[in-house]
């Protein structure tokens, strides 16, 4: 609840109950008072924290994607010999063979 229509509420509270009664729980309306206060702060304050967060994340976003958008893209050379060793090498059918000639395993 804001502070005008909190004051507003207590001092319609005031006005229902009278000027006597109200002058013996004035100490508890103070108190209420001052709590709404500094939860109305705390408000603000997190508010303003959220805010100034999204904004950094959403700055951090767009920096990271214009990064990532620098970064060129190459083939790892030692993937590339690689696949030419395997494929200049050709098949040796000696290797299915163990020294007993029978078939090995090929896991």
């Amino acid at each position: 609840m804001k502070a005008e229509e909190f004051q507003n509420k207590l001092n319609s509270i005031q006005e229902k109950i009278g000027k006597d009664a109200s002058s013996l729980i004035l100490d508890d309306l103070a108190v209420l008072i001052t709590d709404n206060q500094n939860m109305n702060k705390d408000i603000e304050t997190k508010d303003s924290q959220i805010e100034n967060l999204k904004k950094t994340n959403e700055t951090l976003q767009t920096v990271n994607g214009n990064l990532l958008q620098q970064i060129g893209v190459e083939d790892d050379p030692d993937t590339k010999q690689k696949e030419e060793d395997k494929k200049s090498q050709p098949f040796d059918f000696r290797s299915c063979f163990d020294e007993k000639r029978k078939f090995q395993k090929i896991i």
